[in-house]
């Protein structure tokens, strides 16, 4: 009876000591804070947040190529070579000097031509200069009546200095009667004219159908002699 006593309140004490304990251990631990624990967890995703953000290369906006504008080049007329005024002479291409004179003009001034007629004129011209006029040289119209003919009219073959050269020119006669006149350059190479010369015709209903042209020279032949025949001379008869 007495043991029976004894291990009652020996489980008593060891009940009371474990109660004890247990009160102890929940007295210990602290209590926990749900609101300090979600704002902690905020702050350590936005601190996750900014150093991902911050770990990862920022796209940078490319510039676009800006175009530069192609400067556009100041168009310029072209200087148009026109035959300059000149005294008799010029200075030629190769050096030298381009010099010139009519010596004949076929057919001469103020010959009659009949309105609407074609004609030729045809002026040999003298090189009194230094320089060979090539074929690049020219005869060009000036003023007055074109009457039809070309603009230009080219030396057809070199004339050396101290020789000269026939230049032929076609025209039509107007179809009014009266003087008309046209006026010619001569041109070096380089566009210089350095020559002037013309022509002047009468435009009339009575003129010459055809202009003059250059009498021809007939060609020498041997002179025709009439040839003498022997006359033979009587034969004597001697008697048998």
């Amino acid at each position: 009876m007495a043991r029976k006593k004894t291990m009652t309140s020996t489980l008593l004490i060891m009940m009371t000591l474990v109660i004890l304990m247990l009160n102890a251990c929940a007295r210990s631990e602290p209590a926990v804070d749900v609101e300090a624990q979600r704002t902690s967890f905020a702050e350590t995703a936005n601190a996750q947040a900014t150093m991902t953000a911050e770990a990862e290369p920022t796209a940078t906006d490319t510039p676009e190529p800006t175009q530069t504008p192609t400067p556009t080049p100041d168009i310029t007329d072209t200087p148009v070579m026109t035959p300059t005024e000149s005294n008799g002479e010029a200075p030629p291409p190769g050096g030298g000097t381009d010099r010139g004179v009519v010596i004949i003009q076929d057919p001469p001034d103020n010959t009659r031509i009949r309105p609407g007629n074609p004609f030729t004129v045809t002026w040999t011209i003298e090189n009194t200069g230094t320089s060979t006029w090539s074929v690049n040289y020219y005869a060009l119209f000036h003023a007055g009546e074109q009457m039809g003919a070309p603009d230009k009219v080219f030396v057809w073959l070199p004339v050396p200095p101290g020789t000269s050269l026939p230049i032929s020119v076609n025209f039509i006669a107007p179809e009014s009667e009266g003087s008309v006149t046209s006026n010619w350059k001569l041109v070096n190479a380089d566009d210089i004219a350095f020559y002037d010369f013309s022509v002047t015709i009468e435009v009339s209903a009575a003129g010459e159908p055809q202009p003059a042209t250059p009498t021809e020279i007939p060609e020498e032949t041997p002179d025709e002699r009439p040839t003498e025949t022997p006359t033979p001379e009587p034969t004597e008869e001697r008697d048998p």
